[in-house]
This record gives C-alpha cells, sequence and structure tokens, in this order.
C-alpha cells in the first residue's frame, strides 16, 4: 500500500528517535545547532552522494545551479536555514516543511528516499554492505580455496571468478587412464604407479617453485622498501626548494635556507601549487593558502607556512576561489 508524506515523516522521525536512544545519531544530530547541522551536512558530502541525495541537497538549500557542485552548494548554504529543523528536532515547533525531513532522512540514512507518491515505505535505515566480501561469497568452493587465481584476477583486472588451474591436467591424466583401461592389467598397474609417482613429482616441483617464488618477492619487496627510504631516514632533516621539500643531512648547510626535521608526510605530499588556474571549488578541503609578499599562495596540505614558520596556512574558501581564481580567469 503506497505510503502518504505524513506517513512517511512519522516514519523518518520514529528512525530518527530510534537511532537518538541507541546512541547511534551523528555528532551534528546529537548536538543540535544551525551549524552543527550544516557541518554535519558537509561532513556528509565528503562521501560519495546518489543523484537523489543530490536533489534533497540542491532543493534545501534552494541553489539549483547544475554548474556547481552539491559539495560547494552546501558550503554557500545560510545557515539560518538550518534552524527550522533544529526547532522541530528539539520540539520547538510542530510541524516543518517537506525539504527539512528530506534532509534528516538523508542524514540518517533513511531508506527509501526521499519521498515519492505511489512508493511504499518500510522505515528501514541504510546499511552499507562490502561489495568485495559480496563477490567472494557467490565464488564457488573451489576458488575460496585457492589462494593463487586470486592473485591473477588482481593482476589482470578481469571480473571473471580465477579458474583452478589443475582442471586441465587432471583431464591430460583420465584420458592417459580411459586409454590405458584398453590394455592388459599389468600394464595399467605399471602405469598407475607411474602416473603416480609422476604426480607427487610434479607437485613437489610445484612446491619448490612456490617457495622459491615467495622468497624471491620477499628479498625484492625489501629491497625495494629500503631503497625507497634509503635517502630520507639516515638524512634525518629537510628543507624548502621552491616548491616542495628536499631531504638533506641535519649537520648539511644550505644557503638562504631553514633546515628543520624531517617530516617523511610533507616530504611525500606537501607541495606548493604553482597555476592556481586548476583550482576549482572541488579544492575546497583540499587546499591551503595564505596571503604574503602582496600576493596569494596556494599550498596541498595545512600547517606552517614553509619559509614565514610564523604564519599558518588557512583552508580554501569559495570566497577566495571567487575572488582570487576565477575572476582572473574570466578576465
Amino acid at each position: 500500500m503506497a505510503t502518504l508524506f505524513a506517513d512517511y515523516q512519522r516514519l523518518v522521525m520514529q528512525a530518527y528517535e530510534r537511532n537518538k536512544a541507541d546512541n547511534t545519531l551523528p555528532h551534528g544530530l546529537m548536538h543540535l545547532t544551525p551549524a552543527n547541522l550544516k557541518d554535519e551536512c558537509v561532513k556528509k558530502c565528503t562521501k560519495e552522494v546518489n543523484r537523489r541525495d543530490e536533489k534533497i541537497i540542491r532543493d534545501f538549500c534552494g541553489d539549483l545551479n547544475e554548474s556547481r557542485s552539491y559539495y560547494a552548494i552546501i558550503q554557500r548554504c545560510e545557515t539560518d536555514k538550518f534552524r527550522p529543523l533544529v526547532n522541530y528536532l528539539k520540539g520547538k515547533s510542530e510541524k516543518t516543511e517537506v525539504k527539512n525531513i528530506e534532509l534528516l532522512a538523508w542524514l540518517i540514512g533513511f531508506s527509501g528516499r526521499p519521498w515519492e507518491m505511489g512508493k511504499e515505505y518500510s522505515g528501514d535505515v541504510d546499511i552499507e554492505e562490502d561489495v568485495t566480501l559480496n563477490k567472494d561469497n557467490s565464488a564457488t568452493e573451489d576458488q575460496v580455496l585457492i589462494s593463487a587465481p586470486q592473485v591473477n584476477e588482481v593482476a589482470t583486472g578481469s571480473d571473471q571468478p580465477a579458474r583452478n588451474p589443475r582442471i586441465p591436467e587432471i583431464l591430460v591424466n583420465l584420458a592417459r587412464i580411459d586409454g590405458a583401461m584398453e590394455k592388459e592389467s599389468a600394464d595399467v598397474k605399471t602405469i598407475g604407479i607411474s602416473d603416480e609417482k609422476e604426480k607427487k613429482g610434479r607437485a613437489a616441483k610445484r612446491l619448490v617453485a612456490a617457495v622459491i617464488l615467495s622468497l624471491a618477492l620477499g628479498t625484492g619487496s625489501m629491497w625495494w622498501w629500503k631503497e625507497k627510504n634509503r635517502e630520507l631516514v639516515p638524512q634525518g632533516c629537510m628543507y624548502w626548494l621552491e616548491d616542495h621539500y628536499e631531504p638533506v643531512k641535519c649537520d648539511q648547510k644550505i644557503p638562504n635556507s631553514m633546515i628543520i626535521a624531517l617530516d617523511t608526510m610533507k616530504l611525500k605530499k606537501f607541495r606548493r601549487i604553482m597555476r592556481p588556474d586548476t583550482i576549482s571549488y572541488e579544492a575546497i578541503g583540499k587546499v591551503w593558502y595564505l596571503k604574503i609578499g602582496g600576493g596569494i599562495e596556494y599550498y596541498t596540505s595545512g600547517g606552517t607556512h614553509p619559509v614565514a614558520f610564523n604564519r599558518q596556512l588557512r583552508p580554501i574558501t569559495i570566497y577566495i576561489i571567487d575572488k582570487y581564481i576565477l575572476s582572473q580567469k574570466n578576465n
């Protein structure tokens, strides 16, 4: 039977109260303020959002501009827009708009959202499934027990289940046995013994080959790891060079450069973005900036400025992107 919106709203609120009683609500719903609720929406937007949930976000914020991402829209959304839902959940108001109920349904993972006329709802919440686990569970018993074909499957990127490599060999042996049945019983016994020895010999060779391969892979991996980190660990320090950090010995002197303690994460990941025109709204939460020397610099992570140690980098905002990047593109 189709669910009316009034019943849909009741089911959403029941799911909310159930999660609240189980203490499983996200932070923004446990500590209700308009700012906390907006922060929770921004946090949830960092994960994958489907088309229906994107419509919920756009309808709630009143921004139907398709050129903007849902993440940018929720960032630009006024904090006061979240106040009516906060008041409703706190019991300060008896009614609230449809868009507020749909936003709540999205935040708690209400199944089947948003409401559609003629559709029946059960009141369940979404449960994330491990797709990889499902694929493994659907494999046959032989495929679960054999590990080697799984390595081949990952390497090739094939979606087809790996096949048992022994099957062709067994078929050959069966053909030999079928042919041997036409011979005299003495010959059959001889062939049977010979085949058995041959099988054992092949099994022993495979075992030796597997051990050698494992040792080779282990040794190669260890050598690769040591070579990769050989230059990083012993030197223990680094310095800033134009747009990145360079490793250096702590007692070494670099003209016009400050030698600081080695930070492997900054050494590998921290970069100055030399082409700001590549920055878009998708950079929010991923790019930091600082106004310095009459200009503005952009970096791939936050923290202290690599040269001006008394200055802290700030996360990039929509305002900065609009004023200093997009406006330059349009000129």
